[in-house]
């Protein structure tokens, strides 16, 4: 299960790599096809003439419009004239402001990337490639079992990945030279020392890198203790050591979660953690200590039975959490992995950014890309397939979501502010709309609710399944009763009770529902801290960031989470990304 690691048509969408903020022109033909007919929706649509790219040379563009060719072919920018709006004050003091100078940060720099192959990292890596394409090498950590291995994961997995479509559009017969002139495969694995890589890429990396950006983790809510703290806390610290020995070093960058505040609620700030600060009143508990709870896994690891290992440590790690006032192990483990770089990091310039339900893109390099289910996806689509028609939630909890593009534009503008300062200390962001932008959880439902119905999945059968409207419950055991009794009626099991029923088709049948049963209750205790959650995520860093933006940077790195509308980003990019990425490939794989 994926964790918390956040008119768009995905199947239809252009590349969008110079304005980003989008007014979609379209018939009145189109606009009946659309889900983009939304009452909520904050701005007009505005019916404007194509224009080709010859006829708006020499007009001058206006900071946040663009018309977005529907050939998905073509990866242009059309700009549209300033319509009849004289300049704001706001624009005029943008305009005026020199801002944080990204590209010329960008360029010629080289970086290292762990968890290269994952989602976020891929969307950083497109985007720089494309917005800066003299950048130096970016070297990206990858697990294999040699370096040809590492290769050929980089050109199956990044360079043959839908999301580089627009590079690939751009440089045509030249793309796999230009890609291999960038990215440089280096085999390692960020879990082990100097994150074992050899002694040529040791050596290599250390002279060269200029940036390094972990973007590695393990984002299992219930994973066993020691997993976790290796992957969370203890590699981070291992790759600051390595960080270290780079001579041309200007900053580390950590990628870590809003979560890491656990269960408190009201308004947390982007505060660096303290080692040992725990996220309960420490006068009732013993203070965290962090070395402690790394031996403590590994002594279990060595004195529990075998066989015993796996679930002890998964209990044990979430009782540790909960014991210092985190919801699960993946929290704890990533804020204690936070502490432990601000405790080692001594001169090494740190940015950590914290983002908090990444989710699909929301207009780059097109809308609606996502790679494998994100946190909300299960619910979307079990609701969708009519497997989860109600849930443990409080619909007024506020789910703070964000787009996995608009996290890659704070960490490259944070990069830069901080990369080129180059000065000793540690910064704090966080990718986050609670405080902004905020959606309820009944809004995704809604949203959900209305596009299934106006374009429902099929069964197995080539049906149509029909959805209802949410049920929402507040506690677990109201949940459990419903939703097995829900699967006993949908799966007929209620019909198997008669004189001619087949007891061994009826035991196959209740062993089916019991396990469809087990795997949603077990979603529900899972999800159960995040759907009764009263916590917003302060971003003010992150506006500062924004407010620093010359208006070409605000145009090509935009962070404003108050621009999304939830209703037309859920009901045409996201929702239908999930199906063109997750649903079709993972049933292409079956």
């Amino acid at each position: 299960m994926s964790s918390f690691s956040l008119g768009f048509a995905s199947s239809t969408l252009p590349c969008n790599s110079s304005m980003h903020t989008a007014i979609r022109a379209h018939s009145n033909k189109e606009a009946n096809n659309t889900f983009l007919s939304s009452k909520r929706f904050r701005e007009p649509f505005l019916h404007l003439p194509r224009f080709s790219q010859g006829t708006v040379q020499g007009i001058a563009p206006s900071r946040n419009m663009v018309i977005k060719d529907k050939d998905d072919r073509n990866c242009r920018d059309i700009c549209v004239a300033a319509i009849a709006a004289p300049p704001s004050i706001m624009d005029v003091a943008w305009e005026s402001r020199d801002g944080i100078g990204i590209i010329d940060f960008l360029e010629r720099r080289n970086f290292l990337i762990t968890g290269a192959t994952g989602f976020l990292a891929k969307v950083l890596v497109e985007k720089i490639l494309r917005v800066a394409p003299n950048v130096g090498k970016i070297f990206l950590l990858i697990k294999a079992k040699d370096e040809q291995a590492a290769m050929d994961r980089v050109k199956d997995e990044i360079m043959g990945c839908e999301l580089f479509k627009c590079l690939q559009q751009k440089y045509g017969e030249e793309y796999t030279d230009f890609m291999l002139s960038k990215l440089v495969p280096v085999k390692g694995d960020i879990r082990e020392w100097d994150m074992g890589i050899g002694d040529d890429s040791f050596r290599r990396i250390t002279q060269e890198v200029d940036v390094i950006i972990n973007s590695a983790a393990n984002t299992i809510l219930d994973e066993r203790y020691d997993t976790a703290l290796l992957a969370n806390t203890i590699a981070p610290s291992r790759l600051l050591s390595f960080a270290k020995n780079c001579k041309k070093l200007s900053l580390f960058l950590h990628l870590s979660t809003t979560y890491v505040n656990g269960e408190r609620p009201g308004i947390l700030r982007e505060k660096a953690f303290e080692m040992g600060e725990s996220r309960i009143d420490s006068s009732t508990q013993s203070k965290l200590d962090v070395l402690h709870e790394i031996s403590l896994a590994s002594d279990l690891t060595e004195t529990l039975p075998p066989n015993e290992v796996p679930e002890k440590l998964k209990e044990i790690g979430l009782a540790r959490a909960r014991m210092y006032g985190w919801q699960n192990v993946y929290q704890m483990t990533k804020a204690m992995g936070e502490m432990m770089i601000n405790a080692e990091r001594g001169g090494v310039p740190v940015v950590i950014v914290r983002p908090s339900v990444i989710e699909s893109t929301f207009q780059e390099p097109f809308a609606g890309w996502i790679q494998g289910y994100r946190v909300l996806d299960p619910l979307i689509l079990s609701y969708g397939k009519g497997r989860l028609p109600g849930f443990l939630v409080d619909p007024n909890t506020v789910m703070d979501v964000v787009p996995a593009d608009l996290v890659v534009n704070v960490i490259i503008a944070a990069m830069a502010k901080h990369g080129t300062i180059a000065s000793p200390g540690i910064d704090v962001y966080h990718a986050a709309s609670s405080m902004v932008n905020p959606m309820m959880m009944y809004d995704m439902f809604n949203y959900s609710h209305d596009y299934f119905a106006a374009s429902p999945l099929t069964d197995n059968k080539g049906d149509e399944i029909q959805i209802t409207d949410m049920e929402y419950f507040s506690s677990i055991d109201g949940f459990s009763s419903y939703i097995q009794k829900d699967i006993a009626e949908k799966s007929g099991l209620n019909k198997e009770n008669g004189p001619d029923s087949n007891p061994k088709q009826r035991s196959r049948l209740e062993a089916r529902c019991k396990r469809m049963a087990e795997s949603l209750i077990h979603l529900a205790k899972l999800y159960e801290p995040y759907m009764f959650s009263h916590a917003r995520f302060d971003s003010r860093n992150t506006r500062k960031l924004m407010e620093q933006m010359s208006a070409e940077e605000g145009n090509g790195f935009p962070v404003d989470l108050r621009s999304i509308n939830w209703e037309d980003y859920f009901l045409n990019a996201h929702i239908p990304g999930l199906k063109r990425h997750v649903i079709k490939k993972a049933s292409s794989s079956s």
